[in-house]
């Protein structure tokens, strides 16, 4: 009889301790400070029991039935749903900076400068082109292809869109201009670029319905003009038309898609930093019941009458997680 008591004694340590070790994996887990401290305490309780064989060990054994089985049962469900809400978080955080990556390297931002330089040396040749043929009056074939063509190239990705309202106020200036059959320039603007020997610089680019205007400015001092691809035309950039039009230096529409990306996996980090913390309202409150419970000084006098009715956990598990 005795050793049969012995072996039934060392069993509900041995289980106990089981439901140690899930218990503080779980507390790991969550880091929760209650489900901490329901660890503390039920370790006290344990020991309490292993220490002094004078008490019923039975006692033990029916504690974690009604309490610490219920707990584990809860926490499992729990954690098994945060998991796969974890894995869910992390994939498309993971999918989000493999896209990044890509659009980062496809924007060549670098290269893209360098191409608008380029642009900007291959408008001021056209430019003193047909100067000269202002000039001279004379009838000869000019070229509009390779310009156009890279412009036309890069307009989707890289020119801003504007309205149409924006666009007629851009193209259609009622000014003293110089024409022939290649193009149209303000005559100020004309004599302008001659005096500072076409250094021009690329400013940017507008689009609107797919007609382009280009703007750019002196290299040695801040005025702009467009370039109104369509009409082949030159104005000086009059700062009333352009009050409410973004003429700053383009960027590519990629670096709007990067910067939502950027945010959103920001906003997924902060939400998985969170995740193993946050419990529903319901369960929070049934651990602050159950912390309480178990940390009163007379708890070790009620294991003495554990009536199942009242046990805090018992519709634990009938709790819905999200």
């Amino acid at each position: 009889m005795q050793e049969e008591e012995e072996e039934r004694y060392l069993q509900i340590i041995k289980d106990s301790n089981r439901k140690l070790v899930v218990l503080e994996l779980l507390s790991n887990f969550f880091n929760h400070k209650d489900l901490v401290g329901i660890l503390v305490r039920t370790k006290i309780i344990h020991t309490l029991f292993e220490k002094n064989r004078i008490l019923d060990i039975n006692k033990l054994e029916l504690f974690h039935i009604q309490f610490t089985s219920s707990l584990i049962d809860l926490f499992q469900k729990i954690k098994k749903s945060k998991e796969q809400q974890y894995v869910l978080i992390s994939d498309e955080i993971y999918i989000n900076e493999d896209i990044l990556s890509k659009l980062k390297l496809e924007i060549g931002e670098s290269k893209f400068a360098k191409q608008m330089q380029l642009h900007a040396q291959n408008m001021s040749r056209k430019i003193e082109e047909l100067y000269q043929l202002f000039v001279s009056e004379k009838d000869v074939f000019f070229n509009w292809n390779d310009l156009m063509t890279f412009s036309q190239s890069v307009q989707a990705e890289y020119y801003r869109e504007i309205t149409i309202d924006q666009y007629e106020r851009l193209s259609q200036l009622n000014k003293s201009v110089y024409e022939n059959p290649h193009a149209k320039f303000e005559k100020k603007l004309l004599g302008r670029l001659n005096i500072l020997k076409f250094k021009i610089k690329f400013s940017c680019g507008l689009v609107c319905n797919n007609e382009i205007i280009e703007v750019y400015e002196f290299r040695d001092s801040n005025d702009k003009f467009v370039f109104v691809a369509n009409e082949k035309s030159f104005y000086f950039l009059n700062e009333e038309d352009v009050k409410d039009i973004d003429i700053s230096k383009n960027g590519s529409a990629k670096e709007e898609i990067i910067r939502g990306l950027k945010n959103k996996n920001a906003e997924l980090k902060r939400e998985l930093s969170v995740l193993k913390t946050t419990l529903p309202e319901n369960v929070l409150e049934v651990l602050r019941e159950y912390h309480e419970k178990i940390s009163s000084v007379d708890f070790l006098e009620e294991l003495q009458n554990v009536d199942e009715q009242t046990n805090i956990l018992k519709t634990m598990l009938n709790i819905n997680i999200n």
